[in-house]
Order: structure tokens, then C-alpha cells, then sequence
């Protein structure tokens, strides 16, 4: 299980081993003088770095975001999409690769450039370097040019950061939750409210309440209740995704939740999706980390109109039956 969290003080000679281990490796323009602890040092006092931990805490990805005046006084970038940040100094230990950490990481810095008010974010890819542009094409960023820079020919990429969205809030389990069930992606009004399905006509709470035999709770005190009482567990397949409103069908470069985040501390038995997307994300993107199989349930979603909510209580009485 990885973390992605602000770099910290003790962090810097950690993070210069890092950067050694890059340099060298084709396509990285780095240099023996660069990065250099002034780069660290700089970053943390502007709080714009961020690393990716494993379990043991040991630091196996980095990321950047500045301002480059030499890269930002370009010509091809879109005067529309300004203010516009830079991602830098993306670094994956050699040992990591291949595991997606690059996207989590640049998926994390694109959050906190919009969440800091730019409305764009660019950088620069040497041409050959096939990897990167793979990472940044997966999130639809655009060419807006080209450039030779530092002895080097790049492709200069941006992105608008409008509709990138993370998920905004935490999982709800305890160590007494046995059954685990995914939803896709937090809804607008969900996201407003920073609790799982909060759109008044999700049939979701209706549902669940209809299975145990239950009040339909209203508040969310009363939800947590209803959910760690029946020893159940929510949380959603995707943690990143950019996304225009609600719907499901709109929802494009999906990175997925680790859940061994809640499977390390539950003792989760069965495992269910609500609806199709959810399902699609988790048979193609989780299950290869977790090595287990989820059924897919018929979407409580307001858009799932074919089914009623007594039909929906008749499917979903299987939480109840397998316990």
C-alpha cells in the first residue's frame, strides 16, 4: 500500500538518492549538478513537493510543481488557460516502475495546482522519451509546441485542470466490517457534502435500509450508524478521474483506490460494486492488486431508472444473505 503526502524536512537526503538514481537513465535531462539540494530546500519552503511512501515509509516517488520563467515565457502555451503551474522533477525508483506510480503522482499534483487556483498546468517531455508522453497522453494533455532546451528537443504539453477531480473524502469501515461495497465516483452533490451518495435521488440509503429492515437514515451520523452496524464498509473504485457533472458515462483517465487500505485492516469477506462502471474499474484496474473478485449489483444510481427500488432491494438482499 502506497501514501502520497507533502515531502517533510527529513526528507531531503532521501530524496537527493532519489534524484541520483535517475540521472543516466535515457531521456532525463538531469545533470550531476541538477537536482540540486537547493531545488529540496526551495520546494519545501514553497510547500510544493510530494512523495509517495510504501509500507515501510521508505520514499519511492517525488514530484514538483514551480514556476520556470524560462519555461513559462514560451510562446506556445494557451494565454486562455492562465494562470498555468509546471509539474517537475517526476522521479519513480527503478525498482518501482511499471506499477502506475507515475500517474498517481502527477494525478496528485494536478489537485493541488487547481486546488491552489491555476487553472492550467504544462511541462516539458523530450520527444523520444515514449514512457512519459504514455503518462501525460493517459490524461489527455495537449501539444501546444515544441523547443530546445537544456541540449535537448521537447514536446511542450498542457493540460486544463477544470474538470480533474479527486476524491474528496476517506473510506467508512472499521475493523468489524465484513462485506464492502464500491461505488465509482463521488457525485457532485456527494463531493458538496463529503459523504457517499448524496444526491436525494440516489436510491442507495433507501436501499440498504429496505435489505436490514431499518429506518432510512437522513443524517449522516445516522448513515455511519446504519453501515458499521450491519458490518459494512463504503468506499468508491476510483480516486482521480476527470469528470463534468455526475454521470458515470463521462468520466475519463480513472485512476484507481488502493484498497488494501481497508482489506489490510477488515476482514472484508465479499466484495460488491454498485453498477457497471464501478465493476469495469475494479475488474480491470484493482483486481490485479488485490487478486479478488467483486460482484457487480444494479446501480442505485437515479439514472438506473429500468430498475424500481423494490427491485433493487430484492438484488441487494444478498449483503444481508451472505452476511
Amino acid at each position: 500500500m502506497f501514501r502520497i503526502e507533502p515531502a517533510t524536512e527529513k526528507d531531503r537526503e532521501e530524496l537527493m538518492a532519489l534524484y541520483g538514481l535517475q540521472k543516466g537513465r535515457p531521456f532525463c535531462p538531469w545533470t550531476e549538478d541538477y537536482p540540486a539540494m537547493e531545488n529540496v530546500e526551495d520546494d519545501l519552503a514553497h510547500e510544493a513537493l510530494f512523495v509517495m511512501r510504501d509500507r515501510a515509509g521508505r520514499i519511492i516517488a517525488a514530484v514538483s510543481i514551480e514556476r520556470d520563467e524560462d519555461v513559462d515565457r514560451l510562446p506556445c502555451w494557451n494565454a486562455g488557460l492562465a494562470p498555468s503551474g509546471e509539474i517537475a522533477r517526476l522521479a519513480v525508483h527503478p525498482a518501482c516502475q511499471h506499477q502506475g506510480l507515475a500517474r498517481r503522482m502527477v494525478a496528485c499534483v494536478m489537485q493541488a495546482l487547481k486546488d491552489r487556483g491555476y487553472r492550467s498546468v504544462h511541462l516539458l517531455v523530450n520527444e523520444k522519451n515514449s514512457p512519459a508522453i504514455r503518462t501525460y497522453g493517459f490524461f489527455r494533455f495537449e501539444k501546444a509546441g515544441e523547443c530546445d532546451m537544456y541540449n535537448q528537443h521537447f514536446l511542450c504539453l498542457e493540460k486544463d485542470l477544470t474538470h480533474v477531480t479527486a476524491h474528496p473524502f476517506p473510506p467508512l469501515f472499521d475493523e468489524n466490517s465484513r462485506t464492502l461495497i464500491l461505488g465509482s465516483f463521488p457525485s457532485v452533490k456527494s463531493r458538496e457534502n463529503l459523504f457517499f451518495y448524496g444526491h436525494p435521488q440516489n436510491r442507495f440509503w433507501r436501499v440498504i435500509a429496505s435489505v436490514y429492515g431499518e429506518k432510512i437514515p437522513e443524517t449522516i451520523p445516522e448513515k455511519k450508524e446504519l453501515i458499521l452496524g450491519k458490518h459494512l464498509a463504503l468506499w468508491d473504485s476510483i480516486a482521480f478521474c476527470e469528470v463534468n457533472g455526475s454521470a458515470d458515462a463521462d468520466i475519463r483517465c480513472a485512476i484507481p483506490n488502493d484498497l488494501r487500505l481497508i482489506l489490510n485492516e477488515a476482514d472484508i469477506r465479499h466484495i460488491y460494486c454498485n453498477g457497471r462502471k464501478s465493476h469495469e474499474i475494479y475488474t480491470r484496474l484493482i483486481e490485479p492488486m488485490t487478486g479478488r473478485k467483486a460482484e457487480c449489483l444494479p446501480s442505485t444510481s437515479p439514472a438506473n431508472a429500468q430498475w424500481s427500488p423494490e427491485r433493487l432491494a430484492g438484488a441487494w438482499s444478498v449483503l444481508k444473505e451472505r452476511g
